[in-house]
């Protein structure tokens, strides 16, 4: 029996030693079929065998006269069982056919066909390449140099489906390529980068996407088609990258990205205005409407910006990176409009706050307070009337008091009946409750003169209550740009708890805020500088209007643009050109704006308004009827205080009452009486010649 084995092994040896290898001349795949020409006289593949599967693959051949040609038929189904273990079936030139003896020469196998794109996640994970002949010659893994990347299903089993090959892709950047083992060599990229949204925390942007390279050398990121500097650039992974960025103005932008060489969408990110805080205005009055916030203005110039509070447009609109004031109309109180939890809107150039900020009317709020002349002053919003605003210190109403609250409800003054000590104050007005707020009214100062001239004097400051510790210090004024100045001890009193000291003001106009303080004491006045004086205006045929007085110390502030003059129509302002006026040391004269009906005409010196002439025109003959003012020196008064813009920052403007001089009206009466007077004798002179020279004549003839 051994015999017969061994001469079986020997013979089959031979057999195999005598069958030549099939050398293929060339090899064309697609996936209609699979074609091998050979040369008509050396051995060729008739079969590939799929021992796994139990499957085959025949190959049908024709001769030429020096070329034989092998052609295998392919569909999707066939083709979805060629992977796992391989052989084939060999007939050699005499015709004679050997199976399963040879494996296939690695240089036989077909090139595979990639169907579509592909294009891997740069991040890895199961990622699909189709195609033909994808794992012929494979029985693990291993297609990529230097790579390990594996199959996802077991090769040879009836569910691996070898055209929808499944591979664990560990992720990469930039161009890969794969190599099959006959060396066919498919490069290929990964995903495009794709940003899906954007988001700012005022110091970076941060984006969200897929398929960002994960090394920084591998990215360059563009803001407005401008890179960014890679030092900007946070951190950076597949599906996020934060560079450092900060927008102070309300604008769009357009963030992209170029990613292991291929470029992402560009995605539009808006910096919205974001309106935080908005103060309250009576309702029935309207007023001055603040906005504090974030990126309330634009860089582009005339820009669009449209404020609406509730169905409320907002009017004169001046905004900055941080904050916007507009001035809103009254409101009627008959009307159905809401008056609490209206929406606030901020549209700039289309660009609007995604925000929710709600503003009611009519909600009392203190803001600040200063001590002017020993008097108490709260400064804030919808302080009330003189007799609806109810005062509470310590939660006890303070009775008997005479309070003076300015038109605008901004300014609230009172004399307090004792010294307010560390106490907390609120009002109330029509049953709305203020805001809590601490105040001691304990160390207060009065100034005298009251107001100094613009061009500086010696203002003598009188402390009272000063603390026994603090007698050993000199007192310092600082004003709200900084500027410090010490005081000089007058020695004139031995009563230190109450002293005075000068103070050189130095050359300035408007009112400004002060403090002044000696050692731990400090309290809060304010300075405001006298006002010229008009003493009288008019306006002439060429419709010029004439103001005189005397404007020496004013001179300079006009050149430097400290002094303006304004039409007023309700609480719309129209500034007049510069070059549009004449001023002088003892007159300004301008022309009257006749595009507006009625008129206030204001003289404004460093923000502080006065008021000088009403003007009301005829509306048939438009003819202007002058109502002459004159201005006084403004007075602390709590009587005759008429504040017409308020500062919250302790800078509040201060006006004078309008005096209408019943003089000047009875002087001008018979300047127009003598006119007509003159006019009617004009025209009866001729009548009474004509009658006479008639009368003599019938006489004489």
């Amino acid at each position: 029996m051994k015999i017969i084995f061994l001469f079986l092994f020997v013979f089959l040896i031979s057999e195999i030693v005598g069958l030549s290898v099939p050398q293929p001349k060339g090899i064309k795949s697609s996936n209609r079929s699979l074609v091998y020409t050979y040369d008509i006289n050396g051995s060729f593949y008739s079969k590939f065998l799929f021992t796994d599967l139990n499957f085959q693959l025949p190959f049908t051949c024709e001769n030429g006269s020096s070329i034989r040609t092998c052609t295998s038929y392919v569909d999707e189904e066939i083709a979805k069982n060629l992977h796992g273990s391989m052989s084939s079936c060999v007939i050699d030139v005499d015709g004679s056919e050997l199976c399963n003896v040879f494996s296939i020469n690695t240089k036989d196998y077909p090139n595979p066909i990639i169907q579509g794109e592909f294009k891997p996640p740069t991040k890895g994970g199961h990622t699909i390449i189709k195609g033909y002949y994808l794992v012929l010659g494979i029985s693990f893994y291993s297609i990529i140099p230097n790579m390990k990347v594996f199959f996802v299903g077991k090769i040879g089993d009836e569910s691996f489906d070898a055209t929808n090959l499944i591979l664990d892709y560990k992720g990469g950047c930039g161009e890969k390529t794969f190599q099959w083992p006959n060396g066919f060599k498919y490069s290929f990229n990964h995903s495009n980068p794709i940003i899906d949204k954007i988001s700012s925390d005022n110091s970076s942007l941060v984006s969200i996407g897929s398929n960002f390279c994960s090394n920084s050398n591998d990215v360059n990121i563009f803001i407005d088609g401008i890179q960014v500097d890679k030092i900007n650039l946070i951190s950076i992974d597949h599906e996020l990258f934060e560079v450092r960025y900060t927008q102070q103005y309300c604008k769009s932008i357009y963030v992209n990205i170029v990613s292991g060489g291929l470029e992402s969408n560009k995605i539009k990110f808006e910096f919205k205005p974001l309106p935080l805080k908005i103060n309250s205005i009576p309702k029935v009055k309207g007023g001055l409407i603040t906005i504090t916030g974030e990126r309330l203005s634009s860089q582009i110039k005339n820009s669009s910006i449209i404020v609406k509070i509730g169905n409320h447009q907002c009017k004169n609109i001046i905004s900055s990176q941080n904050e916007i004031t507009c001035n809103l109309d009254p409101v009627q109180t008959g009307s159905n409009d809401d008056s609490i939890g209206l929406h606030v809107n901020v549209s700039i150039n289309g660009i609007v706050n995604d925000n929710i900020l709600l503003f009611s009317f009519d909600v009392p709020f203190i803001y600040d307070f200063i001590l002017p002349q020993g008097q108490v002053k709260l400064i804030g919003d919808c302080l009330g009337t003189n007799e609806s605003t109810q005062i509470y210190i310590d939660d006890i109403q303070q009775l008997n008091l005479t309070i003076n609250i300015n038109d605008k409800q901004t300014t609230l003054l009172f004399t307090p009946l004792n010294q307010i000590k560390n106490s907390k104050l609120y009002i109330i007005v029509n049953g709305k409750k203020s805001n809590v707020f601490q105040i001691d009214s304990s160390f207060f100062v009065k100034l005298s003169p009251l107001s100094p001239s613009v061009l500086g004097e010696t203002v003598n400051i009188t402390l009272y209550n000063v603390n026994v510790l603090n007698l050993n210090n000199l007192p310092t004024l600082t004003f709200i740009d900084t500027t410090s100045i010490k005081g000089i001890d007058n020695l004139n009193s031995n009563e230190y708890s109450n002293h005075t000291y000068s103070f050189e003001i130095p050359i300035g106009c408007g009112r400004n805020g002060i403090s002044i303080s000696i050692g731990n004491q400090t309290t809060y006045s304010e300075l405001y500088y006298e006002l010229p004086i008009i003493t009288s205006c008019s306006i002439d045929n060429d419709q010029i209007i004439r103001c005189f007085g005397n404007f020496t110390n004013y001179f300079n502030f006009y050149e430097n643009g400290k002094i303006n003059i304004l039409f007023s129509n309700s609480i719309d302002e129209i500034y007049l050109p510069t070059n549009s006026i004449d001023f002088k040391i003892d007159s300004f004269s301008f022309q009257l704006n006749k595009k507006y009906k009625t008129n206030q005409v204001y003289l404004k010196v460093c923000n502080e308004l006065l008021p000088i002439i009403n003007i009301e025109y005829n509306s048939t003959i438009q003819t202007p009827q002058p109502t002459i003012i004159n201005t006084l020196k403004p007075q602390l008064n709590s009587s005759s205080e008429q504040e017409i813009k308020q500062n919250k920052t302790n800078s509040n403007s201060y006006s004078s009452n309008e005096n209408i001089s019943n003089k000047q009206k009875n002087e001008k009466i018979p300047s127009e009486g003598v006119k007509i007077q003159y006019s009617i004798i004009l025209i009866i002179l001729p009548l009474i010649s004509f009658l006479a020279h008639n009368f003599l004549t019938s006489q004489l003839f």
